[in-house]
């Protein structure tokens, strides 16, 4: 009885804006049965009396009087891309109309299975342990993890380079490790049962790489070193494929303008930002500058998400944001009172880490809000650049590096400090954790090694 829908509307609680809204839908629903009914008369009396002091589209006032002329009930349902009464198109006008309603009257579809999937996110965020993919939980009890779910067992070290190994990095499928050192090379290790397995050193760079990271099918290898010389290497030839830019004239005296580089989210590009020159560049996969950002300030380092958005952070502590399809500037910023020495982004892109000195301490920011959503304190860092990243299963953990040569691992929610490893001699200057196992990371240190951790699964 359409009537008596009509004319318990009013009584929803309706905003004024919601209620026209819903009115026009009941009465649309209401013209197109009747029009598929064959009942003319009655179609075209909804149409003026109703319809029409409701509708200020003209345009769609203009197609529903065309669908009056259509006699085919099927010519009717195709012109109006509507399923019919027979088709399920009550169900979809109460779809609609339940997301106008109060949840007082009308509770919203699949509620209480968004309830209990809302509860067990709820405990596996306060469960400070969690650290595995767990794909079946049970809401017949509470979820709880022990310690032992973190890695914290060194099962492994590895002593291939000759002085300071300043950068690790995981490939993207977990399958591989690259590591750069201090003393110009970069190793290529295979992952084998979580253990590491030389299989290339790459020698080309005639100052020490500082930066390394993996392009997004794990076949080509970006590297850095401190005179601004950016290269993309062929992991399985271990020829370098381009070397940008082509020449660079180096004082011996110059101070060093580390560069921080990127691949661009297709792989097709890579961006290069350098401390002295205050601009960040686009290359292709030919050498060939395509773009520059002139910047007003030093940069020390630049990250882009997977959603196309460089992130850059100067001498200023300032972090900026472009888009890399417009070449626009972002309204958000985020500045920092204190030096920031590196910073990451979590793989959604809607949070960074702030790794700052003076005093040493990381922060999450949530930058959608561009407000800091939790502090991690504990780490030393006054002299070096010591890097933190997002860890564990769905990123739940934060790990850091530090001066004291020990690792530091956090509760990214709570901000609880879970563990201090002791093992390295050394800065622990970078850490990366395999994106396919939550419960295996590696450390790069001053002491010239390379520690794998993992989960102690020795008997008790």
């Amino acid at each position: 009885d359409w009537k008596t829908v009509r004319e318990l509307l009013p009584t929803m609680r309706l905003s004024q804006g919601k209620l026209e809204k819903a009115m026009y839908l009941i009465l649309e629903e209401e013209f197109l049965e009747l029009v598929e009914q064959g009942s003319i008369t009655e179609a075209l009396k909804i149409l003026r009396n109703d319809i029409v002091p409701v509708l200020a589209d003209k345009r769609k006032l203009n197609h529903m009087s065309s669908y009056l002329m259509y006699s085919d009930p099927e010519d009717l349902r195709k012109a109006a891309d509507w399923p019919g009464a027979k088709g399920g198109s009550r169900l979809k006008l109460l779809s609609k109309l339940e997301k106008l309603m109060d949840p007082f009257f009308v509770i919203p579809k699949f509620r209480m299975l968004s309830l209990l999937d809302q509860s067990l996110a709820h405990q596996i965020s306060r469960c400070q342990f969690h650290n595995s993919k767990m794909k079946h939980l049970s809401i017949l009890h509470d979820h709880s993890c022990s310690l032992d779910e973190i890695p914290q067992t060194c099962i492994e070290v590895k002593e291939y380079h000759k002085n300071e190994v300043w950068f690790v990095r995981f490939s993207h499928d977990g399958n591989k490790l690259a590591s750069a050192s201090k003393d110009k090379t970069i190793g290529i290790w295979d992952v084998v049962n979580c253990r590491l397995q030389l299989s290339r050193s790459l020698e080309a760079h005639q100052n020490p790489p500082s930066f390394i990271e993996w392009n997004p099918n794990n076949q080509l290898l970006l590297s850095s070193d401190c005179t601004s010389v950016c290269k993309v290497w062929d992991v399985k030839s271990g020829k370098c494929k381009i070397s940008v830019p082509k020449k660079v004239e180096v004082s011996p005296n110059a101070p060093e303008s580390i560069m921080t580089c990127a691949w661009t989210p297709d792989g097709k590009k890579i961006l290069t930002g350098m401390l002295l020159e205050k601009k960040v560049e686009t290359w292709n996969l030919k050498g060939e500058k395509i773009h520059t950002w002139n910047l007003q300030h030093m940069i020390r380092d630049l990250k882009i998400s997977e959603h196309g958005i460089m992130m850059v952070v100067g001498t200023n502590n300032v972090l900026k944001s472009y888009d890399l399809k417009t070449k626009e500037r972002k309204h958000a910023t985020i500045s920092e009172s204190s030096k920031v020495t590196s910073f990451c982004l979590s793989k959604d892109g809607h949070y960074a880490l702030t790794s700052l000195s003076e005093p040493a301490t990381i922060k999450l920011w949530d930058l959608r809000t561009n407000e800091v959503v939790r502090h991690y304190n504990g780490i030393k860092q006054s002299r070096y650049i010591v890097q933190a990243s997002f860890g564990g299963a769905e990123e739940m953990l934060v790990i850091s590096g530090s001066e004291d040569s020990q690792v530091y691992i956090w509760h990214r929610t709570s901000g609880d400090l879970l563990a201090v490893l002791p093992g390295h001699s050394g800065t622990v200057n970078s850490i990366s954790w395999s994106p396919t196992d939550p419960c295996l990371f590696v450390s790069a240190s001053d002491d010239s090694t390379i520690r794998v951790w993992g989960r102690n699964t020795s008997d008790p």
